[in-house]
């Protein structure tokens, strides 16, 4: 019985030792909803067509995107979609089609739904553009911007 006691008592000294030692630490709070995205985002209006299920029932709908970027694009629908829902987007001036998935959606005031998207797989020209030139150097080429080795003078 005594070793229980025992055992409590140092379970419980530990832990009153950590909140101790985290007690000068601020409090870690969550971020303000921060732009997360992973790619840079251009304006464009290019045709798209969506098909996906909603409720076992498929929807198709043609629309324009609002923005896009390497990683996906955003896109007003009227279909109600949520994520993870996965859609086909089709790119209608190449004819390219892409799985996605709707990363966010948020009702916009004309009563449609703007659905954030993100691909499935990588298509850095699914858009047509170069979304390379975008990026600071040091994401290209990381060598020329960073050398371990410096030269001997």
């Amino acid at each position: 019985m005594s070793l229980i006691v025992g055992v409590v008592t140092v379970g419980l000294l530990m832990v009153a030792v950590r909140l101790w030692l985290r007690r000068h630490r601020p409090l870690i709070r969550t971020p303000e909803r921060k732009d997360r995205r992973r790619g840079y985002r251009v304006a464009l209006a290019t045709p798209v067509f969506v098909y996906g299920w909603q409720v076992n029932e498929p929807f198709s709908e043609n629309t324009e995107t609002l923005n896009v970027s390497a990683v996906g694009g955003l896109i007003p629908l009227s279909a109600t979609v949520i994520p993870p829902q996965e859609l086909i987007l089709t790119n209608l001036q190449t004819n390219e089609d892409l799985p996605c998935r709707v990363a966010r959606s948020v009702k916009a005031e004309d009563g449609k739904i703007l659905a954030g998207l993100e691909f499935l797989k990588r298509s850095p020209n699914f858009w047509q553009i170069d979304f390379v030139s975008k990026l600071p150097r040091s994401f290209i080429e990381p060598s020329l911007t960073h050398n371990s080795n410096p030269p001997l003078k």
